[in-house]
């Protein structure tokens, strides 16, 4: 009986992973999102960090970044995450990060697919529940976020491994814990992270309530998350920094509030294309006029998990069952508190660490795991006839009310425009058909007359076409400089510094540096300044000298930049040119046309990104303009130099730079100012003296202090602040992971007898699952 177990188990996850690979299949022969996020920032990120790991260095500092980033610090490169160490060292960008998205995917399914189990799913509960979390609402319109995939995948393998540590106590699990809750933190972003523990510690503390005598497993529970923080120690204090640098810790309210999820948008659950194809798309009015957009709002988990779901609801109460029942209203309830209850989420923004993260509709990840894993429970519970034929009933009737409320909405005045109409009729056709299919399945399966497969295979087909037609753009890699005529003639220009315009971060992919970097944290100071040259339409003739002052020599618009000739023989256009690549990567307000001629221009006489001012000024204003003047520094009040320090020269001059290093003459003291983003860890030195950390001239740029007269040597270096402790941390909490993972796979030692009629115990009083062939010896979740 056991290897007939053994086989079913075998058998349901090739059907589960096989149904997932094939769904993300055409990531491996080169179609992947195209344009949002992935184009503009994260495979140009990726594009740095490979650089950075083929020259052999970890990028604690990019200069590619706008004027300047501390790129380890910016999440989203995951310099750290061991996975990208590897793809981005051997594959291209393009290929490793498709590949990358794929594996993780697989990873979620499997990594759901296996807690499941645990849980006492049965292994075709498990595979449903797998398949439903891994494609569900959430999953579609996060396709575009690396985080979100990443991240989510080892959400259920972390919770898996905190149930075996409650389960068995053995300090491997604790090990194993820490590793994979480790390996997440580095992914960066940290919202998901936050769930992950958040859930993990409340999983040990809702199993300690059923059993106290487990108070100390609860305890090693806690010290694996504590130990997966040191682990990831390396990530998470540059980040942390870099966090309170931009004020990213005290974010204000409204900003956490918005991105929530409108309550009468929960008969989404019933048609999941009910809002698709709004007039205006993701960002269009309907949505920000209910504090969101549509690449945040979405929550569906596919029609026959829902009604299993429900079944499941139906079934013999278990603890588990009513530890995610928990989790799913509670985390709706955060989903949608910004949009019915205000104050109330104001009070829960103000639990420390809750403020952290925005976007409150995210919450729905864990709502969609919780549903996901109530459909295996239907499922498996389906064979207690009664329950089930009700649960079935009740999802039908639930069905009827959402599509009565669907109408209703709809039809309210100021919605028909955007809801209502023929595309309202054809949406409700199409989730009925679907219902009339996941029903008649149901039915047929409540009766024990289909094999499971086919509600895996129906499962994901409905959700496959959902996935690919959610908010994320799909199709053929667009090769980039090659498919686009003006990044190609950008690529051979002489002499690039900061390219201003609508290309994000795109100049990246090609070893150059945008003016306005497109990053998940906010940009620091001077970077706030150049955000409108990223725009359409931007300030050229009243703010010229900005844009020589901070360096950018070429820009990239689809319209002409100074139609009114304000500031005549000041750029040249040196390319205009329909440009399909630009046409689909870069991002385009609701409305606009899909075509535009794009110009590519160059900006005459930019200030060398290093030079020497002879003279500073105290306090600044809007009306002393910039570059008017190159030999003068303008500081803050309170950045003022003390005396002794102020620079006199009559002459000094910058005659090399590489970047790092200048070599200057001069008759005097002077200030070196040079056009990169002030940040701490920043130091110089002149002819290999004594290091001195860089001031801070207005804007935010830096400047260092260079006494004397002659020539001499100034060479700037980074140095993360506390980077050697978190180095340590990190290194030692690895290979203490390793040590204890080792061991206790050498010693293979089975539990203790008494600990083993504990779990059976454990099994009886909080499986999730039934007692359908092959499910497992499960514990609570």
């Amino acid at each position: 009986m056991k290897s007939i177990g053994l086989a079913a188990c075998n058998s349901a996850a090739l059907w589960t992973l096989a149904l997932a690979a094939a769904v993300l299949s055409g990531l491996l022969i080169g179609v992947e999102p195209v344009g949002g996020d992935p184009d503009r920032m994260y495979r140009p990120i990726k594009a740095e960090l490979a650089k950075n790991l083929a020259e052999g260095r970890i990028p604690y500092w990019s200069d590619n970044v706008g004027l300047g980033f501390p790129l380890v610090a910016e999440s989203h490169a995951a310099a750290f995450y061991p996975p990208n160490q590897i793809f981005y060292r051997v594959l291209s960008v393009p290929v490793a990060y498709r590949l990358s998205m794929f594996l993780h995917y697989l990873m979620m399914a499997g990594a759901t697919f296996a807690y499941g189990r645990r849980l006492g799913l049965t292994p075709y509960g498990a595979g449903l529940a797998a398949i439903s979390f891994t494609f569900c609402g959430f999953q579609s319109i996060h396709s575009s976020h690396e985080w979100s995939y990443h991240a989510l995948a080892y959400l259920p393998l972390v919770l898996l491994l905190a149930d075996l540590v409650m389960a068995e106590g053995r300090w491997i699990w604790v090990a194993g814990l820490a590793a994979a809750y480790g390996m997440q933190l580095t992914v960066g972003h940290f919202q998901v992270q936050s769930w992950t523990g958040g859930l993990a510690a409340a999983t040990a503390l809702w199993r300690w309530l059923g059993s106290p005598r487990q108070i100390g497993r609860v305890g090693m529970v806690f010290l694996g998350l504590v130990w997966g923080a040191a682990i990831a120690a390396v990530q998470l204090s540059p980040s942390w920094e870099l966090t309170r640098f931009v004020g990213f810790d005290e974010r204000p309210f409204r900003e956490l509030a918005f991105f929530g999820f409108p309550f009468a948008h929960w008969a989404e659950l019933i048609a999941p294309c009910w809002l698709r194809g709004i007039p205006g798309g993701p960002e269009a009015g309907y949505w920000y006029s209910l504090g969101t957009t549509g690449y945040e709002a979405c929550l569906y988990v596919g029609t026959i998990p829902l009604i299993f779901a429900v079944v499941g609801l139906f079934a013999k109460g278990d603890s588990a069952t009513r530890f995610w029942t928990l989790v799913v209203a509670i985390t709706f309830a955060l989903a949608i508190m910004p949009t019915t209850w205000l104050t109330g989420y104001q009070w829960v923004a103000s639990i420390p660490g809750m403020g952290l993260f925005r976007a409150p509709g995210r919450f729905l990840a864990l709502t969609s795991l919780g549903l996901a894993l109530l459909a295996g429970k239907g499922l498996d519970s389906a064979s207690r006839r009664g329950r089930a034929w009700i649960g079935l009933g009740v999802a039908v009737g639930l069905a009827a009310v959402g599509a009565w409320w669907i109408v209703s909405w709809s039809m309210r005045p100021d919605h028909v425009r955007e809801l209502g109409g023929d595309r309202l009729l054809i949406r409700l056709a199409t989730a009925g058909g679907v219902w009339l299919v996941a029903a008649i399945l149901a039915a047929v399966w409540i009766r024990g007359r289909l094999a499971p497969q086919i509600l895996l295979i129906a499962t994901a087909l409905e959700l496959g076409v959902l996935y690919y037609t959610s908010t994320t753009d799909w199709g053929w890699a667009v090769p980039v400089p090659e498919s686009s005529p003006i990044m190609t003639r950008l690529a051979q220009e002489e002499g690039v510094g900061k390219v201003a315009g609508l290309l994000t971060d795109m100049p990246m992919r090609i070893g150059l540096a945008p003016l306005y970097p497109y990053t998940g944290f906010a940009a620091p100071a001077p970077h706030p300044r150049l955000e409108a040259f990223a725009q359409r339409k931007p300030p050229i003739g009243s703010r010229l000298d900005e844009l020589r002052f901070f360096g950018a020599t070429h820009g990239v618009w689809d319209g002409p930049i100074d139609p009114f000739n304000l500031v005549p023989n000041t750029f040249e256009t040196i390319l205009e040119s329909p440009d399909e690549a630009l046409d689909r990567l870069v991002h385009k307000d609701p409305g606009m046309p899909a075509h535009a001629l794009w110009r590519l221009v160059r900006f005459k006489n930019p200030i060398p990104p290093a030079r020497a001012a002879r003279k500073a000024r105290y306090g600044w204003s809007e009306g002393m303009g910039f570059a008017n003047d190159p030999s003068v520094v303008t500081y803050a009040r309170e950045d003022q130099s003390p005396p002794g320090r102020e620079p006199t020269a009559n002459v000094a001059e910058v005659d090399s730079w590489d970047g790092r290093t200048a070599s200057v003459r001069h008759d005097g003291p002077f200030d070196l100012v040079v056009n990169r983003m002030f940040y701490p860890g920043w130091f110089y030195s002149i002819d290999g003296g004594p290091a001195e950390p860089v001031a801070r001239a207005v804007f935010g740029i830096q400047a260092a202090h260079v006494p004397g007269a002659g020539t001499h040597q100034v060479t700037f270096s980074y140095q993360p602040t506390r980077v050697f402790p978190a180095v340590v941390v990190s290194g030692t909490s690895v290979v203490l992971a390793l040590v204890v993972l080792g061991l206790g796979a050498l010693r293979r030692s089975s539990p203790p007898e008494n600990d083993s009629q504990g779990q059976q115990d454990d099994a009886q009083k909080h499986g999730l699952g039934g007692r359908g062939e092959g499910s497992g010896e499960a514990l609570a979740g």
